[in-house]
């Protein structure tokens, strides 16, 4: 008996399997990459921050000077944390658009198409979603650190 009926379809669905593995990792890099830039600019944030209280507390010339530069950096950042984010996102989308793709056509159990399809449903329950609109929260911040410099 042989087993082997079609050895060219065989060969064609594991170059498939191949295929959506590849594509599949390709995918959860990108998500680890996102979390990895969240986490690098927060973290420049939340230094940038603390240097900003320390001289903000004991403002007089150069130290105003020094105040405004880091709140003008802050605010700077925080505005190209947001555009990368929103790309990555967008990238994260199209990738997960392949995976669905892939899934429909080899995955008889469709497990990323139930999945990843919940994420562009409900998109406000993905957490790198939300996570998109972080730095804004640290722009408004800068923006009210550099008025209340001003306004004092």
């Amino acid at each position: 008996m042989n087993r082997n009926k079609n050895p060219e379809r065989d060969k064609q669905i594991s170059q498939d399997l191949e295929i959506f593995k590849i594509i599949t990792d390709h995918l959860k890099q990108d998500i680890r990459e996102f979390w990895t830039r969240s986490n690098f600019y927060l973290l420049a944030q939340a230094g940038l921050f603390s240097v900003f209280v320390a001289t903000f507390s004991t403002s007089t010339g150069v130290k105003t000077t020094i105040s405004i530069s880091i709140a003008i950096l802050g605010l700077t950042i925080a505005v190209f944390w947001f555009i990368v984010l929103r790309g990555s996102i967008e990238w994260l989308r199209r990738w997960r658009e392949q995976v669905i793709k892939l899934d429909r056509e080899l995955n008889r159990f469709q497990c990323y198409v139930e999945v990843e399809s919940f994420a562009e449903q409900k998109p406000f329950l993905s957490p790198s979603y939300m996570t998109q609109f972080l730095p804004l929260i640290f722009v408004i911040t800068w923006l009210a650190a550099l008025g209340l410099i001003f306004i004092l």
